[in-house]
């Protein structure tokens, strides 16, 4: 199970945010914790293309690449992608079903997620229990002998994306592991971001802590507030910069910012 805290304030968060880094932290050597925001403690640290039952079969994944691959190059707005890792990254990033999860080593910015329920006026939206997990990713890859993450270009990684439609006499690996990606988009760049990227194992990441090293590297703070304290946390985030166009600097981000900011939603 993993280690569960609440905070009923940003100060409560912070302070939590630290004690994470400090527990990480050996012979002086700094970890940096990574973290995701999730709007509500149900949700399992599952990626997106094993939420779905038909996105569970390795056929699945392999005709989401090719389309978004084939549909999309018309469509990149900034240099193109160079090679298959950085094509999954950016379907991740734009929201298409993968293996891959979204991690950030910015605190604040996995509040900012959690908090997303509140900016859409959600109802209810406290009910849901917002929460943030924390990620010592060294300790994850720690099976394969790694310190720290790893780069795509890595040989040791290339079984967990191999090309496409080419799955015969190859026996993808079970666990997930944690990616350092190029920075294909700018978002990738302001978000902080990094990946776990899942196996052939449909479970969430969190399901797996008694088979992975993860018993004391996989925490979860919950926002434990009303709708007026989410809502405040929030306020304070925008405060201190932390806003839609910082984590979406983009035309569709300034649109969203002002429809937060003046009250207006539809």
């Amino acid at each position: 199970m993993a280690i569960r805290k609440t905070a009923s304030s940003l100060t409560e968060f912070v302070e939590w945010a630290e004690q994470v880094a400090e527990a990480w932290t050996d012979a002086g050597e700094y970890v940096t914790p990574w973290f995701r925001g999730m709007t509500s403690t149900r949700h399992k640290l599952v990626p997106g293309l094993y939420r779905s039952e038909s996105g569970r079969e390795r056929f699945a994944d392999d005709e989401l690449r090719s389309e978004f691959k084939r549909r999309g190059l018309p469509l990149v707005a900034e240099r193109p992608p160079r090679d298959d890792w950085e094509w999954y990254s950016l379907m991740q990033h734009y929201g298409a079903p993968t293996r891959l999860l979204d991690w950030t080593d910015s605190a604040l910015v996995g509040l900012y997620f959690a908090l997303s329920a509140v900016r859409m006026n959600v109802k209810d939206f406290a009910a849901m229990r917002p929460a943030v997990w924390a990620l010592n990713a060294w300790a994850l890859n720690q099976r394969l002998g790694v310190a720290g993450a790893l780069s795509p270009e890595e040989n040791s990684i290339q079984d967990y994306l191999p090309p496409l439609f080419q799955t015969q006499g190859r026996v993808q690996p079970q666990y997930p592991i944690a990616l350092d990606p190029v920075f294909i988009a700018q978002r990738m760049l302001v978000q902080h971001s990094h990946f776990t990227m899942h196996g052939n194992d449909v479970r969430g990441l969190d399901e797996m802590i008694g088979e992975l090293p993860l018993e004391s590297s996989l925490f979860q703070v919950v926002l434990d507030a009303d709708s007026d304290g989410l809502s405040y946390m929030n306020q304070l985030l925008a405060r201190m910069g932390v806003t839609e166009t910082t984590i979406f600097p983009d035309l569709g981000g300034l649109a969203r910012e002002l429809s937060v900011e003046y009250g207006v939603y539809w």
